[in-house]
């Protein structure tokens, strides 16, 4: 193994850890703040960093495992129609407003659970 691919894995191994975190994070403040995610399906976890339009989908659940949708997106016009739909119009709620059926819950300032 070249030293390029050792940093770069290790680069990689710190970037997943430190989205690990974040999702930890959301989850925390959802459940401290009473509200549940109950729903049927695929729940994504969506990261969003707003200055360089860059968009972290990260699939949560058993129905995950044929999901098209994960990865990361540098543009909200890139991020699939279905999750896109439904992130926008949580945007207009408040962090921590109850879920929207169907729809998702919105966590943080920048940050989703969208219902898939």
């Amino acid at each position: 193994m070249s030293t390029t691919t050792g940093k770069k894995e290790l680069t990689r191994y710190w970037a997943n850890y430190y989205d690990n975190l974040a999702m930890v994070e959301a989850i925390t403040t959802t459940l401290a703040k009473q509200n549940k995610l109950s729903h049927d399906g695929p729940i994504y976890h969506i990261k969003v960093d707003s200055k360089i339009d860059c968009w972290k989908v990260l699939c949560v659940g058993m129905e995950c495992v044929d999901s098209p949708y994960r990865g990361v997106y540098y543009s909200i016009d890139k991020l699939p129609e279905e999750l896109r739909d439904k992130v926008l119009r949580l945007s207009v709620l408040e962090p921590q407003t109850p879920q929207v059926a169907g729809v998702g819950l919105r966590s943080g300032p920048e940050t989703y659970w969208v219902f898939g």
